[in-house]
């Protein structure tokens, strides 16, 4: 979103204009907002100066967006009365003209829209103009005129096949006479899209035309949508009246029917009833339906913790059936449950057959990874080193080259104390491990200078922080990271975010949203991408700005470590509410941007699958949570996208967790994967330092979360902290208390 856009405009706004709470309703969809527009717009018209009444300036802006909001709330009469009463403001008449037309269209004014958006559609952009378009097409289709509107419909379905898209379609085709693939269209919904509302409509038309039924794949393929889309028991439905037809592999189709009802039941939680259809598909012995049921089985029973059931049955679908999909995955995973359930000979000899079963797959630098950790806890350090050089000699490009080489170095290190322990035990009686280091003068240079490689060859990565604390623990000299403040570049927003930055002013902002987003999209070169993020920070539009850093500024960042790119790669997003926020709760703000960061990557607007929402991605129960702790009320779920109010939340939490967890990392993962699963870990690892902590999170995404987080945290402590205090991270874990935030 754009609302940022508005705090830069409002100093030269008109004292009628929209004002800045309007404009921050709109943007978390407040309610009523038609009628606070009204009033708004009311109060514009009738403004007096010394008691002459005269129009505010912005009065056609505010009357633009008081007739979108109306339509937006479905009051499309009250929405058309309002945009058709006053002129469209300068440079948004195609806007004005769009939803003049929509709201014309919604009230039943079919044949007047259509005029609307004809005359609109000259002077729109690229974006409106395909909207426009397509709306042309469906007026032009409710009006009878199905030959005009059916060439735009054929190439919005088939660029976009949407069930909507999809359906107008067939509309326009059963008009025109090409029944035939307008019931190839419905079909398609029925099947594609079977829980959407427009399927209801298609099977309507289908059973109208005297369709005949769905074949027998077509009614599969229905069943597995449905599985997909949250409906098993509407899918259990579709298999109970499903028959293979004669002439048909009848085991095969049975064994599929199987599979999916497996799938379907485990869907509903019947697990017992599911493993029973299961286990028919897998003895079959057709090979796709039975190699499949076996790793549905196999995921199932790795959720549960069946670990040993799990890996049996995954090396099992490996050897049976090595030529299917599934058996690279089972292969892989089956080792990998050995590794995690701490029997590392086994997993050294799992891995070890994968690399023999598997040399083309995508997975070899994973396997050669976790085999080498195997070998660690086995205390085989030469043999993990081994298994380290071949991951960055055969994959240069992996993204586990940083970290091979830092357990490369840090394995050597390892292995040289465990040697020197040994040496010194057996002569003077023994002396800790970690004090004879420091006796002995530590270790090797070589070693000193693996880690000074690391940190300075792979910046923005957490091994970086690692190989710097490595270093400081041997005394010895730190490399820098990065040695000049970021600055901005002093730049005017281009002539490109023109329209973008009117249709802010006004409160149109998801059509800013877009248009920044087509003008992001046009940038085609590291200079364009770094003049324009500037100038998208000085509205700021952090998230676009990052964004423009993330794809085009890789190389000034960790190689150039220029200033201006590292200003958008690391921003100070929102800083008076994050420093105002962070300061009463007592957090460090660094920590709340370099969550930021992973979390929205700057967009306010982000709303995840699982409905986190807004900077911090809080979602709405954890916010009533957090409102009852701050005693006040808890706000609307769309409330969570206002910045000041997300901010407010998220750094409460950040610092609440901190305060249970003691350490930036596991505060890190207690936000990703909750505290009650990391105080599991903690009792079952704490002991570990922080580096191998991480490496043995069980879940894949918390592991990354943590290692970019804390990775973060330490590049905004290095760029914008105090000189004299450079950012680390601590190694070594604390016990996280008992009792604190639990949600």
């Amino acid at each position: 979103m754009i609302i940022a856009a508005f705090g830069f405009l409002l100093g030269a706004a008109p004292s009628f204009a929209q004002s800045r709470e309007l404009i921050e309703a709109v943007r978390v969809h407040a309610p009523n907002l038609g009628a606070r527009a009204q009033r708004e717009l009311e109060v514009c018209a009738n403004a007096s100066d010394a008691g002459v009444t005269k129009p505010c300036s912005d009065h056609s802006r505010l009357s633009l967006l008081t007739g979108v909001l109306w339509l937006s709330e479905g009051e499309a009469a009250r929405a058309a009365n309002q945009l058709s009463s006053v002129k469209p403001p300068k440079k948004l008449e195609a806007f004005h003209g769009w939803y003049l037309g929509e709201a014309q269209a919604y009230s039943g004014q079919r044949a007047l829209a259509l005029k609307t958006l004809t005359k609109a559609k000259p002077g729109a952009p690229p974006s409106l103009s395909r909207r426009i378009d397509l709306r042309i097409a469906e007026l032009q289709l409710d009006l009878g005129q199905a030959a005009k509107a059916r060439p735009v419909l054929e190439q919005a379905a088939a660029e976009t096949p949407t069930a909507e898209a999809l359906l107008s379609r067939a509309y326009a085709r059963f008009a025109t006479g090409a029944r035939v693939e307008a019931q190839k269209d419905l079909r398609t919904i029925l099947i594609r899209f079977p829980t959407h509302p427009h399927a209801a409509e298609a099977m309507r038309l289908l059973s109208f035309d005297g369709t005949p039924a769905f074949t027998f794949e077509e009614q599969l393929m229905r069943a597995q949508a449905l599985i997909a889309q949250g409906a098993p028991s509407e899918a259990l439905s579709q298999l109970d009246g499903t028959i293979v037809p004669e002439g048909k592999d009848q085991q095969g189709g049975l064994a599929r029917i199987a599979l999916l009802r497996g799938q379907a039941l485990l869907a509903k939680g019947q697990e017992a009833d599911a493993f029973a259809q299961l286990e028919l598909a897998m003895n079959t012995g057709r090979p796709a339906a039975a190699a499949e049921a076996m790793m549905t089985k196999a995921r199932r029973l790795m959720r549960a913790q069946d670990h040993e059931k799990a890996r049996a049955l995954m090396l099992a679908l490996d050897a049976k059936y090595p030529d299917n999909g599934n058996s690279d995955d089972a292969a892989y995973l089956g080792s990998w449950v050995s590794l995690a359930d701490g029997k590392y000979a086994q997993a050294v000899a799992d891995f070890d057959q994968f690399e023999l079963r598997h040399q083309s797959s995508k997975k070899r630098d994973e396997a050669k990874w976790f085999r080498a950790w195997a070998l660690f806890r086995l205390g085989r350090f030469d043999d993990a080193r081994n298994s380290l050089a071949a991951i960055m000699d055969e994959f240069p490009k992996s993204s586990l080259v940083a970290q091979a080489r830092y357990w490369s170095a840090r394995f050597a290190q390892l292995g040289k104390l465990r040697r020197v322990s040994t040496k010194t035990a057996l002569e003077d009686g023994g002396v800790s491990e970690s004090t004879r280091a420091s006796a002995d003068g530590g270790v090797p240079i070589d070693v000193a200078q693996e880690y000074r490689e690391i940190a300075q060859g792979f910046p923005g990565t957490l091994y970086s922080v690692l190989a710097i604390e490595r270093l400081r623990e041997l005394n010895q000299p730190l490399p820098k990271l990065f040695t000049e403040t970021p600055k901005a570049l002093k730049v005017a927003p281009p002539a490109s975010l023109s329209l973008a930055l009117e249709l802010a002013k006004t409160g149109l902002l998801r059509d800013a949203a877009e248009e920044v987003n087509r003008v992001v999209g046009t940038v085609g070169s590291s200079d364009d991408a770094l003049t324009l993020g500037h100038a998208l920070q000085t509205i700021s539009e952090y998230g676009p700005a990052h964004g423009l850093a993330a794809r085009w500024l890789w190389g000034q960042v960790y190689t150039g470590k220029r200033p201006e790119a590292l200003m958008l790669m690391y921003p100070r997003a929102y800083q008076d509410t994050v420093e105002a926020r962070a300061a009463e709760v007592g957090l460090d703000p660094f920590l709340a941007w370099a969550i930021m960061r992973r979390e929205s990557g700057f967009r306010p607007e982000v709303v995840s699958s699982a409905d986190a929402r807004g900077l911090m991605q809080i979602i709405p129960p954890t916010a009533k949570a957090i409102a009852l702790e701050l005693k006040t009320t808890t706000p609307a779920p769309d409330d969570l996208y206002a910045p000041e109010v997300n901010v407010r939340f998220g750094t409460w939490y950040l610092s609440a967790l901190l305060d249970r967890m003691g350490h930036p990392g596991l505060c890190a993962a207690s936000y990703n994967a909750g505290p009650s699963a990391v105080a599991k870990w903690m009792n079952q690892r704490g002991t570990l330092p922080l580096d191998e902590w991480t490496e043995e999170i069980p879940y894949k995404e918390t592991r990354g979360y943590v290692k970019q987080v804390l990775a973060d945290y330490v590049i905004y402590q290095q760029l914008y902290g105090d000189p004299a205090k450079p950012g680390r991270i601590a190694l070594s874990l604390p016990a996280p208390k008992t009792t604190g935030v639990g949600f």
